[in-house]
């Protein structure tokens, strides 16, 4: 986190205005479904994963029926995609998609893509094909799917990794997404079991998402990938445990990134992250919902994290603008108030369940100790005369 926190985060408190149009996007993994951990009133949409095309060209998610799901999403106002390929493809289905994304089949393959979404009532396509997997015919591929998408209303979104492009995606086929789900994990793992380390942490968030700045992709096209799994590099072979058994073997684990030689990513990052997210894309991305703890469990769940992040606190605000700056953010022991408008008198620090945490007069260096607080999001207000002014900040 060390680049985070020398980092200047100016805010401005438009969250409202993000709210409307921010996605809150997770994967539910076939093999892993439990209903249980499918908080949906915390969604926008759910992506299933994963179909693929037999010799015929005709999808299947693994011998899995989307029916009950499908139907339970539409009734709480969440989209469902189907997504297609995944990081692994069994040697039939790779034989499918070289076969069905040739010139010559396309057009079929691409009209069997579409009879499925609309038989199984479905509202988009997200394709994942990952690696080994895009060559040549990917683009061509993804550009006529995104024809016949269009011309019926359907959107179409991808996978990406979080810090390459495949050198195959052309210019015109990665603006043919609406958006793009930027899997920002896995930067080590049980295929380099001498590099242990955190998979995910939140700089090299920060770099990823300015990678794909530069490759074209703006912030309004890209929802922020983050995991609901770890991996432990302390077994032989390095194992992988989803956030829920993490949280099982002891429930102090939810605030923290790292336990041994298990690493993955707590509450407190998932909230700076989802900051970020808010501050800088069109979204969160989940891999996989599957992975988080069952709905009782609130204090630990990391969806209810991220809907709590994105969620805004009515408070009266100026009748004026103010450029106001808190930093750094995250923050660890000292936070900083800023502005050259305004001379604030007093503040309180609020938890995200509404109880003040701290309050008093503001000093003239505009310094806020934190060291006493738990890790998580807070409400920042300063008090100005009859004035309200509010931010947010991140406690690591």
């Amino acid at each position: 986190m060390k680049n985070a926190l020398s980092l200047f985060f100016l805010f401005l408190f438009v969250f409202q205005i993000q709210a409307q149009t921010f996605k809150t996007v997770g994967y539910v993994a076939m093999w892993n479904v439990d209903t249980c951990t499918i908080q949906w009133d915390k969604l926008t949409h759910i992506n299933l994963a994963f179909a693929n095309p037999d010799a015929a060209g005709q999808l299947h998610i693994d011998g899995e029926d989307p029916t009950d799901l499908v139907a339970a999403a539409h009734a709480h106002g969440v989209e469902v995609f189907i997504s297609l390929a995944g990081g692994y493809l069994q040697p039939d289905w790779e034989a499918a998609w070289n076969y069905w994304m040739l010139p010559e089949h396309r057009g079929a393959y691409i009209s069997n893509i579409m009879q499925f979404v609309q038989e199984n009532d479905l509202d988009g396509v997200d394709i994942d094909l990952e690696w080994q997997y895009v060559n040549d015919l990917y683009s061509p591929f993804v550009l006529a799917l995104k024809d016949s998408l269009q011309w019926a209303g359907w959107p179409m979104s991808a996978a990406l990794p979080g810090s390459y492009r495949y050198p195959q995606i052309s210019a015109e086929a990665l603006a043919a997404f609406d958006w793009v789900n930027l899997m920002i994990y896995d930067l080590t793992g049980p295929w380099a079991p001498n590099t242990p380390g955190q998979h995910s942490p939140y700089a090299w968030t920060e770099q990823c998402l300015q990678y794909w700045n530069a490759q074209g992709l703006p912030g309004s096209r890209q929802t922020l990938g983050v995991p609901f799994y770890g991996y432990d590099f302390a077994t032989d072979p390095v194992t992988g445990l989803d956030y829920s058994e993490i949280v099982a073997l002891n429930a102090d684990n939810a605030q923290l990134d790292q336990v041994g030689q298990l690493y993955y990513n707590g509450i407190p990052t998932i909230v700076a992250k989802t900051q970020l997210a808010l501050q800088r894309t069109s979204g969160v991305m989940i891999w996989e919902l599957g992975g988080d703890v069952c709905a009782p469990n609130q204090a630990y769940s990391l969806l209810s994290a991220i809907h709590q992040t994105i969620q805004t606190v009515s408070v009266e605000m100026p009748s004026r603008p103010l450029l106001l700056a808190i930093f750094p953010n995250p923050v660890v022991d000292m936070v900083q108030i800023s502005s050259s408008q305004v001379r604030f008198e007093r503040y309180q620090l609020i938890d995200m369940q509404g109880i003040v945490r701290k309050e008093g007069l503001l000093a003239a260096d505009g310094n806020i100790p934190v060291q006493g607080l738990s890790s998580g999001l807070y409400l920042l207000k300063l008090y100005a005369g009859d004035a309200v002014w509010t931010g947010r900040f991140v406690k690591i």
